[in-house]
């Protein structure tokens, strides 16, 4: 999918997380199980109105810095090309933390539409160790294996991370950009909190129309106020309940954002 199709409209991305996957301390031994729940919750999503739907790893505890375990990843793919059959939207895939060549060998696959990545201007540093820019590897890898319709989304600055060395978010952008990624991801800022409407603010003088994806925080209560500089919104966890994806949450959400962008 191209980058001015996709981001024709005001775009709301709901998060399939997966369970704990084989190969994690965390993992429960419940495979079927896993791949089921994820199937779920991407109908409920869908049913519910989301603009586009992301499959990520999300509870794989402790995270992986670069490249998950084999086993973990094989059945993220099944789920994911489980969804990918009946997905009539936007379909993208996400591997924690930064495991950009898997991401975009699984995204060849399944000819998806876009990939996230945590890492792709700037290093950083976390609980889970380290991860290096990989744009220039990742351009390699994508000239080795082209799907010219899967995007890039670049986080800058990704959440819980710390810069090695600090780059101000907004020059990130701007690398990220000069790089051929299609969007950027924000979900912290240079203070290491949580982004703010003012800071989605201050990156729309910076970048232009180039598009911008609030990737955490986002509430009912505050969607349109970030939305009115942000191109997308990433939600996780806010339409999640008794740990799966509740339909009237999602109602609810993308009705406040259809009230105002259709």
């Amino acid at each position: 999918m191209k980058q001015n199709e996709f981001f024709k409209k005001k775009m709301v991305i709901g998060m399939v997380h997966l369970d704990p996957l084989p190969g994690n301390a965390s993992y429960k031994g419940n495979k079927d199980e896993i791949i089921a729940n994820a199937v779920r919750d991407a109908h409920t999503l869908i049913d519910c109105g989301c603009d586009a739907i992301m499959v990520e790893n999300f509870s794989d505890w402790p995270q992986y810095s670069t490249e998950v375990p084999l086993e973990g990843y094989s059945v993220q793919l099944v789920a994911a090309a489980k969804i990918k059959e009946f997905c009539p939207v936007p379909f993208g895939i996400n591997i924690e933390m930064n495991a950009w060549k898997q991401e975009w060998i699984m995204a060849y696959s399944l000819n998806a539409d876009f990939i996230r990545v945590e890492a792709f201007v700037d290093n950083r540093a976390g609980s889970f160790g380290y991860i290096e820019g990989c744009s220039t590897g990742m351009m390699n890898l994508m000239a080795q294996l082209p799907s010219p319709e899967t995007m890039i989304f670049a986080d800058v600055h990704t959440q819980e991370t710390y810069g090695m060395p600090d780059v101000p978010i907004n020059e990130l952008a701007g690398n990220a950009r000069n790089h051929d990624a299609s969007a950027v991801v924000v979900t912290e800022n240079d203070q290491c909190r949580r982004i703010t409407v003012e800071d989605v603010k201050s990156m729309r003088e910076v970048m232009g129309d180039f598009p911008i994806i609030v990737g955490s925080g986002v509430k009912p209560e505050n969607v349109l106020d970030y939305m009115e500089y942000a191109d997308a919104v990433i939600v996780g966890r806010g339409f999640k309940k008794d740990h799966k994806v509740d339909p009237d949450l999602v109602k609810e959400f993308m009705a406040i954002v259809r009230s105002k962008y259709n």
